[in-house]
């Protein structure tokens, strides 16, 4: 008796075709379906200067007040203070003395960034950033802050002025 093994093996590479070309068609459709689904869920959140303020979200309204609590804590020289309100991991990043020398850079205490309007809100995943113009001041320069939900409370992860 003789075993066709031509027929069985060519067999076998035609179903080996089909069954990654239906995964990959699996896989291409569930990528975008999240992908459109995430772009509806999780799309960013953005707030200009002209939208109102009452479409604001609690996490948007949250995120600006503790970058406000912070450059108050700034602006009265209440280092200590400032320090105590940033993020765990910001701390890792940066001792106190080097904060402390961070924000002895004119502009930091000279200004009070605490008044800053931020024109845009970006606020997803526990992750937000807002910036905003720093004023006539220091023209042409913008605030940009980046802040973390840690425990259901917004704290400040870093921030810098472009």
């Amino acid at each position: 008796m003789k075993n066709n093994q031509t027929g069985f093996g060519h067999t076998m590479i035609v179903a080996a075709v089909v069954a990654v070309v239906a995964i990959a068609g699996v896989g291409y459709f569930v990528f975008a379906k999240n992908d459109s689904k995430s772009a509806k869920n999780s799309s960013p959140t953005s707030i200009t200067a002209s939208s109102s303020a009452s479409k604001e979200t609690a996490d948007q309204k949250a995120v600006k007040a503790a970058a406000k609590e912070h450059f108050t804590l700034v602006y009265q020289k209440k280092i200590q203070e400032a320090y105590k309100v940033t993020c765990p991991d910001f701390k890792s990043l940066m001792t106190y003395e080097k904060f402390q020398s961070y924000l002895s850079n004119p502009g930091f205490q000279t200004i009070d960034l605490s008044d800053v309007e931020y024109t845009s809100t970006d606020v997803r995943n526990n992750q937000a950033k807002i910036s905003g113009s720093v004023g006539p001041l220091s023209p042409n320069s913008t605030l940009a802050v980046s802040l973390l939900k840690k425990s259901d409370q917004w704290c400040i992860y870093g921030y810098e002025i472009k």
